[in-house]
């Protein structure tokens, strides 16, 4: 198994640097930065760590074509490469970080991701690009430097759509907040049936399933301190809940006040912030679900889940150290370094 960190944009840089040069030391292959909006920017942050580190890759998880120009995210991810010389990872999602609050609405995603990707690949390839999508336009457009044409690009979602997409174009792709085989298997089936559309196998590809990560003996506080996560993701899909991989109709009745509260408050989560709003809900989570999002619990538990995970055809976990009080991230890194990576 491989293993990859990530960040997203609310730890210091010279934290980032430390967290970064302590998973490269222990053979991460990669570093993901995520972009979630009014955090500190994923391309500036992962330029930095491309000075300070020499073999983890670098890419961003997940940047969107909705926020970000596609002519601009090809430019960014063509420059960090070039810094990085040759480690750079383009990672890219439906997004829904400052969607909300930057007056961003979202149309027809897996066409907009579909012709994004097209477009970024074509411009590494020193193309003129011209595109009219509803979310972007194109106009003759090429880079005036020369960049890498085969920077990686990975694709990342819990959603069929869009995991079918990750399995036709992308290179690699990433399953978000999927832990368990209940919800790994399906996705998996979803990105294969996406790749043999391409005419390709998707055991060809890095496949990834992105985990918080929370170590402690204690099984009741490290699944509570994932409560806030699932919540604000189940309030950001709402209402269409039965389109996710690990639906089951009790949801409707069990999850009723949650319901009731994004009635009354309405919207979508501004980013990862809002979490906060929803975390009263935590207790209307079963812990099978919990487990499903999340590595949480006793390091014997994690080691379990991990081999889970493996069976099940990843090739790769991405951490996010989720610290309890009386941790930090690199207490939470360094006991998974000990305890649970020997073991997987």
């Amino acid at each position: 198994m491989n293993y990859g960190l990530l960040l997203l944009g609310e730890h210091a840089p010279d934290h980032v640097l430390r967290l970064a040069c302590l998973a490269e030391a222990h053979g991460f292959q990669d570093f993901w930065f995520a972009d979630e909006k009014f955090f500190r920017d994923p391309f500036v942050s992962l330029a930095h760590l491309a000075h300070c580190t020499t073999a983890i890759r670098l890419g961003t998880c997940v940047t969107d074509p909705f926020t970000r120009h596609p002519a601009l995210i090809a430019m960014a991810a063509a420059t960090l490469d070039e810094i990085s010389q040759g480690r750079a990872v383009l990672g890219l999602g439906a997004g829904f970080s400052g969607l909300e609050a930057m007056g961003v609405q979202r149309g027809k995603t897996v066409r907009t991701l579909r012709q994004a990707i097209d477009a970024i690949r074509r411009l590494w390839a020193d193309e003129s690009v011209s595109v009219e999508d509803e979310a972007f336009i194109l106009r003759d457009v090429r880079l005036d430097f020369p960049a890498r044409r085969d920077i990686p690009i990975l694709v990342a979602s819990s959603g069929k759509q869009v995991l079918r997409l990750a399995g036709e174009v992308a290179d690699e792709v990433m399953l978000g907040d999927l832990g368990s085989s209940a919800v790994l298997t399906p996705a998996l089936a979803e990105v294969e049936r996406g790749a043999a559309k391409a005419g390709r196998s998707a055991g060809t590809m890095n496949r990834i399933a992105r985990l918080n990560l929370v170590l402690s003996e204690d099984l009741g506080a490290a699944r509570a301190a994932v409560h806030p996560w699932i919540l604000a993701y189940l309030w950001h899909t709402y209402p269409d809940w039965s389109r996710l991989l690990d639906y089951t109709p009790d949801w409707e009745e069990r999850l009723r006040p949650l319901k009731d509260f994004i009635a009354v408050r309405g919207g979508k989560p501004r980013n990862v912030g809002d979490r906060q709003e929803v975390l009263h809900f935590g207790p209307l989570l079963p812990d099978r679900l919990v487990r499903r999002y999340a590595l949480s619990g006793p390091t014997s538990d994690i080691v379990d889940q991990i081999r889970e995970i493996a069976a099940c055809g990843v090739t790769q976990v991405t951490l996010y150290p989720t610290p309890l009080p009386g941790q930090t991230g690199e207490s939470v890194l360094q006991e998974f370094f000990e305890h649970v990576l020997p073991r997987t």
